[in-house]
């Protein structure tokens, strides 16, 4: 088998409209492994995934940006809530037909990545929770920001005050994330992360969570070993990756990828 990997644009259709996605896709067999990106990030977050895309066996894989971040379109008719870009997720799988789907959800992108998986259950195979979204406890500053805030002043101020606290980390993750964060269309962070913020206050994210009937895990850097959210997960698996914090796909790539296979049980 060739296995090509590819960047390029792909136009989906959600609730009569067009979405243009940029994505970055390696094509392997039935199984497709779809990663999606926390708020204010992009598909390079999983940038080092292309490192170690042999240990996929070939597994496609699928990276993307969602609406309003990255180079994706940011059409300013569109709710940017947790469940609509769930519904453009599910379109832009559905361009690619797998028979069977592994979502690995980072922050934000767990919260979507679930909803995603209560509109295609049955496809699921597997559900990754990379210190994804499911308590109140998992909303910092940069999601609860917008909540308290006009628009206006998110846009006139708040926001780059926001960013400039970032600049203050020494993380790697937090240095990459300015970067992202700087293509990703102000609107769309600010309904994004309220949306954000009311799902994770809900409850229902670590409800569907836990009722998922999928190969499951949470997965977290070692860093962050006192989130409340272990108190939680009950016995649900959770796997530290040493020597790394929120990003632990960028802080220590190798021991991230290497996990995420044995426990999707590739190979």
């Amino acid at each position: 088998m060739v296995i090509v990997m590819d960047s390029k644009t792909v136009t989906v259709t959600y609730q009569q409209k067009d979405f243009v996605l940029s994505t970055q896709v390696m094509d392997g067999n039935s199984e497709c492994i779809m990663f999606i990106h926390g708020l204010g990030c992009a598909k390079e977050s999983f940038d080092t995934l292309w490192d170690f895309k042999d240990l996929f066996k070939g597994c496609s894989l699928l990276t993307f940006d969602l609406p309003g971040f990255g180079n994706s379109s940011r059409p300013e008719d569109f709710s940017y809530t947790m469940e609509d870009h769930a519904g453009v997720c599910k379109a832009l799988l559905n361009r690619f037909k797998p028979q069977k789907v592994h979502i690995v959800g980072h922050s934000m992108g767990g919260a979507v990545g679930l909803l995603l998986a209560e509109k295609i259950e049955k496809g699921i195979a597997s559900f990754i929770n990379v210190e994804g979204n499911l308590i109140s406890e998992d909303c910092g500053p940069l999601s609860r920001k917008p909540l308290k805030v006009s628009f206006e002043e998110f846009n006139n101020k708040v926001f780059n005050k926001l960013k400039s606290a970032v600049r203050m980390s020494k993380d790697q993750g937090s240095t990459l994330w300015l970067t992202w964060c700087e293509k990703a269309d102000i609107f769309a962070y600010y309904y994004t992360s309220r949306s954000l913020v009311e799902w994770s206050e809900s409850g229902k994210l670590l409800t569907i969570f836990k009722k998922l009937k999928a190969n499951k895990a949470y997965i977290y850097g070692a860093y962050n070993s006192e989130m409340k959210i272990f108190d939680r997960l009950n016995r649900i698996r959770q796997i530290p990756i040493s020597h790394s914090g929120h990003f632990c796909m960028i802080n220590n790539p190798k021991e991230f990828y290497t996990t995420l296979t044995e426990v999707l049980k590739i190979g």
